[in-house]
């Protein structure tokens, strides 16, 4: 069976004693096992929990923004609708503005008839106002109705 020495390497049996390292050159010279680290992992650890903690935030991030954007889509919709109600309104007052323009003008010619009615009933009444005046007290015209 071989014989290993504390380094790991064979020892040859014809040798009587194997070659032992001082424990105060071992604790002074290198460092111990236990202590001593591989750097790449620990570099790649250290990289990848910072990549892993950016995609985090970046998660995060992306969320919140699928959040605002489906607000953004609710207000949007409700200002289309608000829009649209916005225009009906808009052509029900041109309407009534229309109508209202139509009922003046009518007013007006109404109007118009009436002054022309009562002259020619004034042109009628005339002569007639001139012998029965001193009989009649003179009548009070009718009120206009609104």
């Amino acid at each position: 069976m071989p014989v290993f020495d504390e380094n790991g390497k064979q020892i040859n049996s014809d040798e009587d004693f194997p070659k032992l390292k001082d424990p105060e050159d071992v604790k002074s010279g290198s460092v111990s096992a236990g202590k001593k680290l591989p750097i790449v992992p620990v570099v790649l650890g250290i990289v990848a929990l910072v990549l892993a903690v950016a995609a985090v935030m970046f998660f995060l991030k992306a969320n919140t923004l699928e959040q605002e954007v489906a607000i953004l889509k609710k207000a949007k919709a409700q200002l289309a609708a608000t829009e649209a109600k916005l225009q009906d309104t808009m052509k029900e007052n041109q309407k009534i503005k229309a109508a209202l323009t139509q009922t003046k003008n009518d007013l007006d010619t109404i109007k118009a008839k009436n002054e022309m009615l009562e002259s020619q009933l004034a042109k009628k009444k005339g002569p007639e106002k001139k012998a029965t005046d001193k009989k009649q007290a003179p009548k009070k015209p009718a009120p206009k109705k609104p």
